[in-house]
């Protein structure tokens, strides 16, 4: 059953890539979402890759993920009547996000002005790359320059090796996120003064804020996070995050201190117990040694660390993830295996939490499995999701249920291009 969380709430979804989470998010809410297209399809219906590698906007995997629970109809923003259709929807509407280029919507009359005369209610969001005021608002987007400009890309990568990109595009996914944020914030206000607002989301703010601890250390530490790869830590205090094992990875901090201490004493005697180690390591006091990942080490702890982490990586190479995850947990070790997508669809604890959910697909004759809901709630609890729609599923529903057009006046429109 869909959620009662926004049940009779409406949200126009004009976004691409930049903010298909947006109104997803909305979806799964129980808001109702209409995502107006042009009637070739959104941008986001061919971005691969494809299921079953079927290039084609209904197995496009972008689409059929974020789209699912929306309802699409077309729309030709050039035409005349395709902006009256989209503006006539924005008049019996609570929400509406958009990621076009910035005064695009305000030259063609579906800006925020021109729509909050109909609908003062209206809350309206625009993602934006760089906001709109500022030397840098008219710049291009694409997902590399987006980490880049935040400031997030200069720490991705190998010591001593230039930054590299990304490696799943997902700048547009924190933009939508924040939209989502944000208009949820203005509807409570409005609760109470009957007005909408509108909202500008900065994607390179959004990645401004991803580098989370990185922004206090010159002021904690008097220095800056680098590129480290596997490794965590400033260069004076440089340890290894990610070890190998038998079937592929597994994280662990070594550390002391009161935090640390006792589960770097934990792994180094289950090492002793199989045959690894040093006497040095068994016998030194960890709870005791305060070097932190971010405070100086002395040449001694750089040649203690450097072979105690030697020993470790020869001694997860004899298990397997799961074998070493059941010991650290037994043994309150601070460690974690690295999980691929194919151990994330068989965790123990996703399945226990009943996550995952079966959505049919008719559309490509199967049933796929998704996602489940981010959040548990008791009283009003997240529903589940339904299909992606294809292009412009929804658009003779749509226009004749809330627009009232007839069936004739709707031949006309597709005649002409306008939907």
């Amino acid at each position: 059953m869909p959620s009662e969380l926004l049940k009779g709430l409406r949200l126009l979804d004009l976004t691409d890539e930049k903010g298909a989470l947006c109104g997803k998010m909305f979806a799964d809410l129980g808001a109702e979402v209409i995502k107006v297209e042009p009637p070739g399809g959104c941008s986001t219906r061919r971005i691969p890759p494809y299921l079953e590698d079927k290039v084609g906007p209904d197995h496009c995997l972008y689409s059929i993920a974020y789209h699912a629970g929306k309802k699409s109809v077309t729309a030709n923003l050039d035409t005349a009547d395709g902006r009256a259709l989209v503006a006539d929807l924005a008049a019996k509407s609570d929400f509406f996000v958009e990621s076009h280029p910035l005064g695009y919507l305000d030259s063609i009359g579906l800006g925020y002005d021109a729509l909050a005369k109909k609908n003062p209610r209206l809350i309206y969001a625009s993602i934006t790359p760089f906001g709109d005021s500022g030397p840098g608002k008219y710049y291009a987007w694409a997902d590399i320059i987006t980490w880049a400009a935040g400031g997030m890309m200069y720490l991705m990568g190998e010591e001593g090796k230039p930054p590299i990109q990304m490696s799943l595009p997902q700048a547009g996914l924190h933009a939508g996120g924040e939209a989502a944020i944000a208009m949820m914030l203005a509807h409570y206000p409005r609760q109470i003064d009957g007005l909408g607002q509108r909202i500008v989301v900065n994607m390179q703010a959004c990645i401004v804020w991803t580098l989370m601890n990185e922004q206090a250390m010159p002021f904690l530490h008097g220095n800056h996070l680098s590129r480290t790869g596997i490794f965590v830590g400033s260069a004076d205090a440089r340890r290894k995050m990610v070890y190998e094992c038998k079937d592929g990875h597994i994280s662990i901090l070594i550390a002391g201190g009161t935090t640390f201490g006792n589960s770097t004493k934990a792994l180094i005697e289950w090492m002793r117990e199989n045959g690894f180690g040093s006497d040095w390591m068994r016998t030194k006091d960890w709870v005791s040694w305060v070097p932190g990942v971010f405070m100086k080490m002395t040449d001694q702890d750089h040649k203690e660390i450097d072979d105690l982490e030697t020993t470790i990586q020869r001694f997860l190479m004899t298990m397997t993830k799961h074998e070493i995850y059941t010991q650290g947990l037994k043994r309150r070790i601070f460690l974690a295996p690295v999980a691929n997508v194919a151990d994330v669809a068989s965790d123990d604890q996703l399945k226990a939490r009943d996550f995952w959910t079966q959505v049919p697909h008719n559309t490509i004759g199967r049933t796929l499995t998704f996602p489940g809901p981010f959040a548990k709630l008791s009283a009003t609890p997240i529903g589940s999701t339904t299909r992606a729609p294809r292009i412009g599923e929804h658009t003779d529903e749509i226009y004749r249920a809330i627009l009232g057009l007839t069936p004739d006046r709707l031949n006309k429109l597709r005649a002409a291009g306008s939907i």
